[in-house]
């Protein structure tokens, strides 16, 4: 952290909305381009949050608009949450439009990322290049299509946009929009002209796209003429449970039956345990999905009868554990007084309980001892405990940053293994208890905090209940409200669900676990289309998907560890 003047507190007050704070910051000297260990500035996080009032206040006291760093500039932050009204007064005060970040995203990309028609118009009203590429060779209109932004990519293409322009995955915008199940957006670009026989880097074309990925009866009306596909995605649509498409299609369900779960297993671990790996050789930061999710999959996976790697195991635990070394005075400061936990990197922008929950829990699953490091950290994570009893996070990425429930379940599991205080886990419990669970993360969490806090078994129970009514009539979960079955909500509802003491021979469970069985690709990998606010570069990490990998590498973790178990050994 460069902290200048006063500068992790300026972070602090914009984090809070805190317009007088800001004002009094600003007074007494704080740095408007203090730096934080991510190289933000206080300007990008205004942006990005829509205080075009504390925007103001930050140019007028000199912030600079155009500070660049590798996640780009608060332009690009403007984009990220479609903020035009902020994109204005930053063009207004001199703010590169084309500006690109590390992986070659513009404000444009992020702004058709987000769905928001006025900050698109805004950036094109200043000549932004429409059809500029960022490393995974995307263009603005592709994350139109992905998020199924028809409005937007109505403009793109007004505006220039190529129609079938692919990226690194052969993804062209028609086959991003149909395998997402987005039946406008293809109606829209077969109109506009789009090729219909586009094929991606394994030969499927939209049709066989969007029978492989949901249940999507709008798209394959809109496609089924056109293509030359019609058998081959009939088929594939049948022996993945789709049956509104594969009725369309003239499909019927296959004989042969699902693939086991040993199987299933034995291929899902090689596939995270290479990208694992390509993780690992890669990145100078320790992960909450590769280093935290992924060594939880690969502990249940091995304790389960499965083959796993201890030289990756021997690599990752040594990445972690230089981590926890490395920040061990800080945490034993910040845990004996609380006024210097915002020594510690990140503390100004609340993204400290992310990243230690994850590490720990999966230091948890290895088996990892207590000791001084990890008890800091632990210590550390527990004073971040809101009064309430909740965890909380800055920067929300789902689907695995975007609930309450999961940090304070995460900080529980860690808690109870590595510091156990009575009280934090009991403040916890009551948070759980009496939070009304709302979306798929939160009660899937609700339901693993509190087995893991020790609640009584009827609140476990009553937990698990509400989650099990979520289940769909294919046999699985949703990921999002109004979405169909996906890889992701099923896999964490069935393993919240089995640590909650479901059998995994009950009704309910063997339904759920036929639901992955039948929508595993044959790489052992499971796709779940990236809904996570572009914050992060894209990185390639040796997983299948392109830049919906991490999402689709978060539910094959949870996927190998909700059918590992049915394995008998």
């Amino acid at each position: 952290m460069s902290r200048g003047n006063l500068g992790p507190e300026l972070f602090m007050a914009v984090g809070r909305r805190d317009d007088k704070g800001v004002d009094d910051l600003i007074g007494r000297g704080a740095d408007v381009n203090a730096r934080n260990g991510l190289e933000f500035t206080p300007l990008y996080l205004a942006s990005a949050t829509f205080q075009m009032g504390v925007m103001g206040k930050l140019i007028k006291a000199g912030a600079d608009v155009n500070a660049d760093s590798p996640y780009g500039t608060a332009l690009l932050f403007a984009g990220l949450s479609g903020n035009a009204p902020g994109a204005q007064i930053l063009l207004a005060n001199g703010a590169d439009v084309n500006a690109s970040r590390a992986d070659g995203k513009t404000a444009l990309m992020n702004g058709a990322n987000a769905g928001s028609v006025p900050f698109v118009q805004e950036m094109i009203a200043h000549k932004a290049a429409v059809d500029t590429t960022d490393t995974s060779g995307a263009t603005a209109l592709t994350y139109a299509a992905r998020g199924g932004h028809v409005q937007v990519g109505q403009i793109l293409i007004e505006h220039g946009a190529d129609v079938d322009h692919a990226d690194e995955e052969g993804l062209t915008p028609l086959l991003m929009a149909a395998m997402n199940g987005h039946a406008d957006f293809v109606k829209m670009l077969l109109n506009r002209g789009a090729k219909v026989d586009a094929k991606d880097k394994s030969g499927r074309d939209a049709l066989v796209l969007a029978a492989t990925y949901g249940d999507y009866p709008g798209v394959v009306e809109n496609l089924r003429s056109r293509s030359g596909s019609v058998a081959a995605a009939g088929a594939v649509a049948a022996r993945r449970g789709h049956t509104a498409t594969a009725k369309l299609l003239g499909a019927k369900a296959p004989a042969s039956a699902v693939p086991t779960a040993r199987r299933a297993v034995a291929a899902s671990v090689k596939a995270i345990e290479k990208s694992m790996k390509t993780f690992a050789d890669n990145a100078a930061c320790v992960s909450c999905h590769h280093e935290g999710l992924g060594r939880m999959a690969t502990a249940v996976a091995k304790a389960n009868g499965f083959a796993t790697s201890a030289e990756l195991d021997k690599v990752q635990a040594q990445r972690v554990g230089m981590t926890v070394t490395a920040l061990k005075p800080l945490n034993e400061d910040g845990a004996a007084d609380p006024r210097k936990l915002i020594n510690i990197p990140l503390a100004e922008v609340n993204e400290v309980t992310p990243g230690y929950t994850w590490m720990l829990v999966g230091m948890v699953a290895k088996g990892e001892k207590a000791d001084a490091g990890r008890v800091a950290m632990t210590k550390a994570l527990g004073a971040f405990q809101a009064p309430d009893g909740s965890w909380s996070f800055g920067l929300p990425r789902a689907p695995m940053q975007s609930s309450l429930f999961t940090y304070t379940a995460l900080s529980v599991r860690a808690l109870t293994a590595y510091a156990p205080d009575k009280g934090k886990v009991a403040l916890a419990a009551k948070w759980l208890a009496a939070t009304p669970a709302k979306t798929l993360d939160d009660k899937a969490f609700k339901v693993l905090g509190l087995k893991w806090a020790g609640a009584p078994a009827k609140d476990v129970r009553a937990a698990a209940a509400d989650l099990a009514t979520d289940q769909h009539a294919d046999g699985g979960w949703a990921s999002a409200s109004g979405v169909p079955s996906d890889a992701y909500g099923t896999s964490l509802a069935l393993y919240a669900l089995g640590k909650a003491g479901t059998p995994v021979t009950s009704p309910a469970y063997a339904k759920g676990a036929k639901f992955l069985l039948r929508n595993q690709d044959p790489d052992g990998t499971w796709y779940v289309v990236k809904r996570a606010i572009p914050a992060n570069n894209y990185m390639e990490a040796g997983f299948p998907h392109g830049e919906s990998q991490y999402s689709s590498f978060i539910a094959t973790c949870y996927a190998t560890m909700a059918l590992a178990p049915m394995v008998k050994r």
